[in-house]
């Protein structure tokens, strides 16, 4: 499968290292920063190609008000060899030295396209079947696989007291751990917007799940791993500077698309939220005009981490939305409607990044919605016979546009205008 027509040049490789695989509480092997366990050696890697049969993976979240969860990717081959079995002593990957498979759980695996990535992450699950008469004994194997959230998942602090920072120094105050060493090569950490408290952090805590406390109740950002494999934090989403990485439209004039959905629902709508920060009081903001019209569509937050209760009143405030606007929630996109260049730039999206999508319509006004969108989720399948498709999903942006002098429209600095960069 390394070649799909219309698709790309696909490698997918596995660790094979030889007993130098992560090992989740062993003294060496369990440490994540350890080189000989974790950085991709080139030695390390076979590629597992051409016995795929298909590939999904998917990273970030569909839902805007879900938390990310970790990136999967699920590979399903054929193996008439044998080489996946884990009883095959005579598989190429079988290392003889310790006596044990080569494919083993927590592997690394990593998928590309072109030469950029699509996924890393590693495996967590194999699940072989010897086939039948009627398959004509071919075996097959499902391969299940996370991206490194996962090993975080598993991971757990030690009982200790951080000091009051930023949101950005204490994911990594939590990283530099000495029970988690996340490898310092592998981070990309965006400089936080809110200040935390000195909070007690109670021993077994799951190290992703206080990530997620300092994203989602606290930060309002992301922490995802990308496709590359670098684990990051985006500080609160805000206004974003107009300029997508790709434009859709179904015009033929941009990348097309293959298929586009709406979201326009009391799910959208946020009339009174409620924030309390550890050792603080309750801050709530509401909508009266909001909770006349839909009733009251509340979220409440506690135990956040955020050091005042002026921040606290601040991030009730950033979650309020009182009124629902309709808005594209996904768009697919099949890679044997684009040109290569267009195929080239949609692959290496990523969550974070805006895109542009027109909708033009034979009947009724407007004549079309044009909307930009920010990127919360990527779907991709992949397969000989159906070739690369996306499904990307999205959610509201705030847009400001950069200064252009002498123009009409934005030629002045204000609240929809700023300086570039």
């Amino acid at each position: 499968m390394a070649t799909i027509i219309t698709g790309g040049n696909y490698v997918l490789e596995m660790d094979t290292g030889f007993g130098d695989g992560f090992t989740l509480n062993d003294l060496q092997q369990g440490v994540l920063d350890n080189i000989d366990y974790l950085l991709d050696g080139v030695d390390q890697f076979s590629e597992i190609t051409t016995q795929v049969t298909a590939i999904r993976a998917f990273r970030g979240k569909k839902n805007v008000l879900d938390s990310i969860s970790p990136g999967t990717m699920v590979i399903q081959a054929i193996d008439p060899s044998r080489s996946f079995d884990p009883y095959n002593e005579a598989s190429v990957y079988y290392d003889e030295t310790d006596d044990t498979p080569g494919l083993s759980p927590l592997r690394q695996i990593r998928l590309s396209r072109n030469g950029e990535y699509l996924f890393k992450g590693r495996v967590v699950d194999f699940a072989y079947d010897y086939g039948t008469a009627f398959t004509k004994n071919v075996p097959t194997v499902t391969i299940t696989c996370a991206d490194d959230l996962f090993l975080l998942s598993n991971t757990f602090l030690s009982a200790f007291t951080p000091s009051e920072e930023l949101s950005s120094a204490r994911v990594t105050t939590i990283l530099d751990r000495p029970e988690v060493s996340y490898p310092a090569g592998t981070r990309d950490i965006q400089t936080g917007t809110t200040t935390l408290g000195a909070y007690s952090i109670s021993e077994g805590t799951s190290v992703t799940q206080y990530l997620r406390a300092i994203s989602d109740n606290a930060e309002a950002g992301r922490v995802y791993v990308s496709r590359d494999g670098d684990l990051t934090f985006d500080s609160r989403l805000g206004s974003t500077l107009s300029g997508p990485s790709v434009t859709f439209s179904d015009d033929g004039t941009e990348t097309a698309y293959s298929g586009l959905s709406i979201d326009y629902s009391t799910d959208q709508v946020i009339n009174r939220a409620t924030v309390e920060r550890v050792g603080g009081t309750a801050q709530t903001d509401s909508n009266a005009t909001s909770i006349t019209l839909y009733q009251t569509q509340a979220v409440s937050k506690t135990g956040s981490l955020l050091s005042t209760d002026a921040q606290a009143l601040a991030l009730a405030e950033y979650l309020l939305a009182p009124t629902p606007e309709p808005r594209f929630s996904d768009v697919q996109v099949s890679f044997s409607a684009l040109t290569t260049g267009q195929r080239d730039a949609v692959a290496i999206l990523e969550i974070g990044d805006t895109i542009q999508i027109t909708k033009s319509f034979t009947s009724g006004t407007p004549a079309s919605i044009t909307e930009e969108l920010a990127i919360e989720g990527l779907e991709h399948s992949i397969d000989p016979r159906n070739g690369h498709k996306m499904r990307i999903y999205t959610s509201p942006t705030s847009l400001v546009y950069e200064l252009i002098l002498n123009d009409a429209s934005f030629g002045r600095l204000d609240a929809d205008n700023v300086l570039g960069a």
